[in-house]
């Protein structure tokens, strides 16, 4: 798809269609995007009904993520619920969603007038981090309502927590239902081998999950709104899935953010295992090392209330002494650092196989000097 729009930006074809700018340029920094910013014109497929470059795309996003069926998100992962849970369930029906799940779960929820029954994941001390969902309680609630239509997680968590969704999604195949997994944080799962061996941080459709949402701008090299939906199952009837698809997403695709999405799956093609290699080191160093007042929440919790896996990019770290929000401003203020957000007792810090050496030994001098002056 980037081929062919460069070819387009570098071709004597004039616009007389939209967008506005006529791919002429505005600034030094938008000129590359605005060169390649179309709608849909001959040649380019169609979002709504890919057959042609976007279609190649979704293949290619398939076979890098898994799943028989890969469905690009422009409006992020925001749209693949909603189109998810709509699809699986009927109005007025009943969907078991965890109660951490995110606002746009409620969202779904609200608009089908869905009655929805609670899974309470468990609690992580000291930290107060949501733990995992247990698979026992989601069999318990299964057999206790024979209505419920859809099961929903969220998998791994903002906090990289990975619940057990093998023994989810058998639990709900028993029963007859789908399992959706919210994976927003977890489009990089199952790219490295170490990561999911070690730490069982497995893509959630290979675990057996039905329909997968995961956004690729959140731990992926990908413009921000660009997501995806995996599709691998015969609980799902895709041609519903479609129609909500195109309700909920623009009818207006942005092919900046679709190329930007190729741009990224070529990448992990060509240089992931050498990025998240690089990125395994500098983690491993960093976790490694020893504090007086700084606690770095990780794959110790494995195997405890119902944490099947971890995700280690995710880096939690609190300071004794401090609130999240204060280490937080400590690392933006001070040390020009930002963080992802803060919560009651951390903040959290997101990496990925983009990041560098610079940026963490930045981080490590940081922490060192914050635990001498706490």
């Amino acid at each position: 798809m980037y081929r062919e729009l460069e070819n387009l930006a570098n071709s004597d074809l004039y616009p007389f269609h939209m967008p506005g700018h006529k791919r002429m340029p505005l600034d030094s920094c938008l000129d590359g995007a605005l060169s390649i910013d179309i709608t849909e014109i001959d040649d380019f497929d169609n979002m709504h009904h890919s057959e042609g470059i976007i279609r190649e795309l979704e293949i290619k996003m398939a076979e890098v993520f898994g799943g028989k069926n890969a469905y690009i998100l422009v409006n992020g992962s925001t749209s693949g619920i909603l189109s998810a849970i709509s699809s699986c369930t009927t109005r007025g029906g009943k969907i078991l969603m965890a109660r951490n799940s995110h606002k746009s779960a409620y969202n779904a929820a609200f608009l089908n007038e869905l009655n929805v029954k609670y899974l309470y994941p468990t609690k992580l001390e000291p930290f107060d981090i949501n733990g995992g969902i247990r698979p026992e309680d989601v069999c318990e609630a299964l057999r206790a309502d024979t209505d419920i239509e859809a099961v929903f997680i969220t998998s791994p968590t903002y906090e990289g927590v990975i619940s057990d969704v093998r023994a989810i999604s058998e639990a709900c195949h028993d029963a007859g239902v789908p399992l959706i997994v919210d994976s927003a944080h977890g489009a990089h799962l199952g790219l490295f081998e170490k990561f999911s061996k070690e730490y069982n941080a497995e893509a959630a459709i290979k675990c057996g999950a039905d329909i997968v949402i995961c956004s690729l701008h959140k731990t992926l090299p990908s413009f921000t709104q660009t997501a995806m939906v995996l599709i691998d199952s015969k609980l799902i009837d895709i041609e519903k899935f479609k129609m909500y698809y195109s309700i909920f997403q623009t009818s207006s695709p942005s092919y900046v953010f679709m190329a930007g999405i190729d741009k990224c799956v070529e990448l992990i093609k060509e240089s992931g295992q050498e990025r998240y290699t690089e990125l395994d080191r500098r983690l491993t160093k960093l976790r490694a090392k020893k504090y007086k007042n700084i606690h770095i929440f990780g794959p110790e919790y494995i195997g405890k209330d119902a944490v099947y896996g971890f995700d280690v990019t995710k880096l939690c770290i609190a300071a004794d002494g401090l609130s999240g929000k204060e280490l937080y401003d400590r690392l933006r203020c001070i040390f020009h650092l930002q963080c992802e957000m803060a919560m009651g007792s951390y903040a959290l810090l997101m990496t990925t196989l983009m990041d560098t050496d610079d940026g963490f030994n930045r981080l490590e001098t940081a922490l060192e000097r914050i635990d001498e002056d706490i």
